[in-house]
This record gives structure tokens, sequence and C-alpha cells, in this order.
């Protein structure tokens, strides 16, 4: 399956924001997202890797 489509299907995209945030600030983040009426979750973190983009 490609995995463009794979994303859209899983899921809505034109409700969906990924924000990137230092591990450190995820719980403000989350926080301020939920005090503006927003569901806010953790989704995964970046990390340094030789191997290039790896989905899990």
């Amino acid at each position: 399956m490609n995995r463009v489509f794979c994303f859209f299907g899983t899921f809505s995209a034109r409700y969906l924001s990924i924000y990137c945030v230092d591990k450190n600030d995820a719980d403000k983040a989350i926080a301020a997202l939920k005090a503006a009426g927003e569901d806010a979750y953790v989704l995964g973190e970046l990390v340094e890797s030789t191997e290039g983009v790896i989905i899990c």
C-alpha cells in the first residue's frame, strides 16, 4: 500500500496538525492545546539516525 494513501486513509488530514516541540516542553504544549479545546497527544519522537526515515 502506498504510504501516502495509508496516511490519508488512517487520518483525516483536514483536521490533523503535527507540532514538533522540544521533549522538555511537550507537557506544556499539550496543556496549551487542550486549554484551547484541542485534542492533543504525543505521537512519537525525532531521533538522529544514519538509516534515513524509519516509520514504525
